[in-house]
């Protein structure tokens, strides 16, 4: 089990050692945070192919109210809680977050009119500000789980879908979301999605945009 992968603040996650997983680099993971700021405090954020955690850690330590990962692989599953366990002052929260081991596909399928949902703290209630989806580059999910997610009643109008990508995917508007800004990291994209109604009040949401 590798131990090397390390969050903004310094402290080190779990990560295991195989090629199933593909953590969001630091370089990244700072990038969103910092484009993002102070909106993620008290913010509700669904981190979609969680992996070990990585984001949803992330998440948390910048302020984070409630946080639902979905993760399909049971190892993964596991070490994402116990990641999400590890932070300060978790022990006190486990009620904020929870982790749950099912294909992202199927969840949001299942989930986007609020049936068969597990008890989450009133989670039917909880609408995402923030939704990260980072699935296998060349799995093909992307499109696929959006118009889930855009077409689901756990959005709020002002939600921000963020999805980390390769740089040879290239995501076009549409009637249900529109592209409200693109950054490049190394070899990673990241595409922030927005609901189509809202392009007039879209540039508040996200500082230092060029829109």
């Amino acid at each position: 089990m590798k131990t090397n992968l390390r969050l903004i603040g310094g402290q080190k996650i779990e990560s295991p050692n195989n090629i199933h997983t593909r953590p969001t680099t630091m370089m990244v993971r700072e990038a969103i945070f910092n484009i993002l700021g102070n909106k993620v405090e008290n913010s509700n954020w669904l981190d979609l192919f969680s992996g070990t955690g990585a984001i949803s850690c992330e998440a948390y330590n910048h302020g984070a109210k409630k946080i639902v990962a979905v993760e399909k692989n049971k190892e993964n599953s596991k070490i994402c809680f116990r990641n999400l366990l590890s932070l300060q002052n978790s022990g006190s929260r486990k009620n904020d977050f929870q982790v749950i081991c099912k294909d992202v596909l199927s969840w949001v399928k299942s989930n986007k009119e609020r049936k068969n949902l597990s008890n989450f703290n009133n989670f039917d209630k909880i609408k995402f500000d923030f939704i990260y989806m980072d699935p296998p580059y060349r799995a093909g999910y992307y499109e696929l789980v959006l118009k889930q997610i855009f077409n689901c009643d756990f959005m709020r109008k002002e939600s921000i879908v963020i999805c980390e990508h390769s740089l040879d995917l290239e995501f076009k508007n549409n009637d249900l979301w529109e592209i409200h800004d693109v950054r490049t990291y190394g070899q990673s994209r990241l595409t922030f999605l927005i609901q189509i109604q809202h392009t007039r009040t879209s540039s508040v949401l996200i500082p230092g945009t060029n829109k």
